[in-house]
């Protein structure tokens, strides 16, 4: 431990990483790898670009289920600690940047600045056009969606 806070001493970049475990205790079970059983009985994962090219509507549903899901959840004290963590290291003229696996959006619904999500957010969309790639919390994300998929208010 001694060599630890030695080295975190003289750190002048400081990375946090953190994955599905921090959003455990908001009650969010989602995973970027996430399957469903498809039509052939099975396991598929939407996030590949073949499914969607095949199937956009199912694909979107899908999302959009995950969508819902997480509108009503909040950052927990792991979430909240975290940015507090950065914004504190940043007020001392450190460069921080949280790395996370989560897709749930809720380490910058805590506050975190620098947020590094490597595998993406549930609530940024890409134009299959042009490639744009843009925040979108629109609920549904267009008018096919509405009413479909939607989870039960304790989820």
């Amino acid at each position: 431990m001694a060599d630890f806070r030695k080295c975190f001493a003289n750190a002048k970049h400081i990375a946090i990483i953190s994955g599905a475990g921090v959003s455990v205790e908001s009650r969010v079970q989602l995973s970027e790898e996430q399957e469903v059983i498809g039509e052939n009985g099975k396991p598929r994962t939407w996030r590949l670009r073949r499914p969607f090219a095949r199937n956009p509507s199912q694909v979107w549903k899908f999302y959009h289920y995950r969508r819902e899901v997480m509108k009503s959840k909040e950052p927990n004290p792991g979430h909240l600690a975290i940015a507090q963590c950065e914004a504190r290291l940043r007020d001392q003229g450190l460069r921080v940047v949280v790395i996370t696996q989560n897709i749930d959006e809720l380490h910058r619904k805590a506050g975190t600045k620098n947020l590094l999500e490597i595998h993406w957010t549930l609530f940024e969309t890409r134009c299959t056009s042009c490639g744009n790639v843009a925040e979108n919390f629109k609920s549904p994300i267009c008018p096919a969606l509405a009413g479909k998929g939607a989870p039960e208010p304790e989820t």
